[in-house]
């Protein structure tokens, strides 16, 4: 199973550079979704990571494929308002896209369109999405016993879930809150790869 670390925007580039080298030995990748800085920072902050020698495989840019395209990043998180992946691989043959599904309709839309992946949620509670009930795992399940893609989950996954995920066919999971709100990132990830052991 992997580990997905995804930003959540509200840390300036010094301090979020600071956490990504201290847990990049921990997570598979890290989603970039930093939706409240402009280009330019984001730019940076890709540029700091690169600089800094974080392994480049393990970035995925949020939304913006001219981002990746401009610092060689290959993959790209598509929300789900953004154009089908079909035509941006029109324009953007190099890189591999994945699409944030909240259904198996969006997904089977995103599966036919050429997406390399699927991020699916938000499955548990999450304080990000307060007041939105969860969509659970029922679902999260059939799509991964339907489509034949790496699936991943989010959205108020704690490691007590990881077990019942991992049963369930999923790919691997990504975590913000649990990460960016922790105040020892290493501490919180390590008790998920404990229960990812335990399998």
């Amino acid at each position: 199973m992997d580990l997905i670390a995804v930003t959540n925007s509200r840390m300036d580039n010094s301090e979020l550079l600071d956490i990504l080298l201290r847990i990049e030995a921990s997570i598979d990748a890290v989603i970039l979704r930093e939706t409240l800085k402009t280009d330019a920072e984001v730019l940076s902050l890709i540029r700091l990571l690169q600089t800094a020698n974080f392994d480049e495989e393990k970035i995925i840019v949020h939304g913006r494929a001219d981002i990746a395209l401009l610092t060689g990043i290959r993959r790209v998180q598509l929300p789900g308002h953004a154009l089908p992946v079909d035509k941006l691989r029109q324009h953007f043959p190099m890189l591999s896209f994945g699409r944030s599904v909240h259904s198996i309709a969006e997904a089977q839309m995103a599966y036919k369109a050429g997406a390399d992946w699927l991020l699916y949620g938000h499955v548990f509670e999450t304080a990000s999405k307060n007041g939105l009930p969860p969509r659970g795992s029922e679902e999260l399940f059939k799509l991964c016993q339907s489509i034949p893609l790496p699936i991943y989950a989010i959205g108020g996954i704690l490691p007590e879930h990881v077990n019942l995920l991992q049963s369930g066919g999923v790919s691997g999971v990504a975590l913000m809150s649990a990460i960016f709100t922790s105040s020892s990132p290493e501490l919180a990830l390590s008790n998920y790869k404990v229960e990812m052991k335990l399998d």
